[in-house]
């Protein structure tokens, strides 16, 4: 049941929040262990390329654009040879950290050139071999993400409220479930959204090419949005425990109740994220000192997680008085 007077609670700003997951990082420092290790073997580990494939489609695409008598170094606005570039980059193991949701790490995406080890290359010819891959490695990682969350969110429990070792195993089961079915929402609502604007773009682009780009862009706008609103969907999964439907619906009462201050943390959360890779890419030299680097993300990163947890517990407490 939701508070009726929520400004008898003092509720701390998003700076001391982010101080807070700060100080609860440097406190229980082994948080940071899972991103370190995760991204230690993206660094040295072996890679699982897919240069062969990229080429491949790049060449087929080059062959279509040709025959249809378009440039052939830029298709479908982007550009063959950047991706010729960055091919032999690929590690398909980057995978294991999910995008926006999963454990932080350093080096995904593209490879970094120079390691203190030659790394061992292994190069995929088949793309349904890349795409079982491509799933295995997305579900290992949500595992990975679960099990990251509980025990970031176990350590800013009260004392007396933290789980055992097996308690926290088995929540984090269920908490890998449950992210997957809200990834699979997510997904079936992408498909609602896009698939009229996409019908409506094409028969607008009949008349207007621009009307028809702005349809297009209001796909974006709305999923943008709609994960705003869920962004604490995760965190009710986890601190207390509820229900993929429950936790939804309380993450968009909490972000419509505290618009301002969610937008704020998220923005400062993206901002800092962003600086801290690209400081820490252009530093990157190849040699050991980069453990230093990752270290270093895997601490702010983890305080950038705690802070959210900090930031929906005292929220929602102040909103549902639980």
């Amino acid at each position: 049941m939701m508070q009726s007077k929520d400004e008898t609670v003092p509720i701390p700003g998003v700076l001391a929040t982010l101080a807070a997951g700060f100080d609860v990082t440097t406190k229980q420092f082994w948080l940071t262990l899972i991103p370190v290790l995760l991204d230690s073997f993206f660094w040295l580990g072996p890679r699982l390329s897919f240069r062969l494939l990229v080429e491949r489609t790049v060449a087929f695409l080059q062959q279509e654009a040709a025959t249809a008598g378009v440039a052939s170094n830029t298709v479908a606005g982007l550009d063959m040879n950047i991706l010729l570039e960055l091919a032999p980059r690929t590690n398909l193991f980057t995978n294991l950290s999910i995008p926006l949701l999963g454990v932080p790490a350093l080096m995904v995406g593209t490879t970094p050139e120079k390691t203190p080890l030659p790394p061992t290359i292994i190069e995929l010819e088949s793309v349904w071999v890349w795409l079982l891959l491509l799933a295995t490695f997305s579900v290992i990682g949500v595992m990975l993400t679960a099990v990251y969350y509980n025990l970031t969110a176990n350590a800013i429990r009260a004392e007396e409220s933290r789980l055992e070792i097996g308690a926290l195993l088995q929540h984090a089961i269920r908490v890998w479930l449950q992210i997957i079915g809200l990834g699979i929402s997510l997904f079936v609502v992408a498909l609602f959204v896009y698939t009229p604007l996409i019908l409506v773009g094409a028969v607008v682009s009949i008349l207007s090419q621009g009307l028809a780009s702005i349809i297009l862009l209001m796909g974006p706008v709305v999923l943008i949005w709609l994960m705003i609103y869920l962004s604490f969907s995760p965190h009710g999964l986890v601190l207390n425990g509820r229900s993929l439907w429950r936790a939804m619906l309380e993450s968009l009462q909490i972000v419509r109740h505290f618009m301002l201050p969610t937008l704020n943390l998220l923005l400062l959360i993206l901002l800092i994220g962003q600086a801290l890779d690209w400081a820490l890419l252009l530093a990157d030299d190849g040699s050991w000192l980069t453990w230093a680097s990752i270290w270093g993300h895997a601490f702010v990163s983890t305080a950038l997680l705690a802070a959210t947890f900090i930031f929906y517990r005292d929220r929602h407490a102040a909103l549902f008085g639980e």
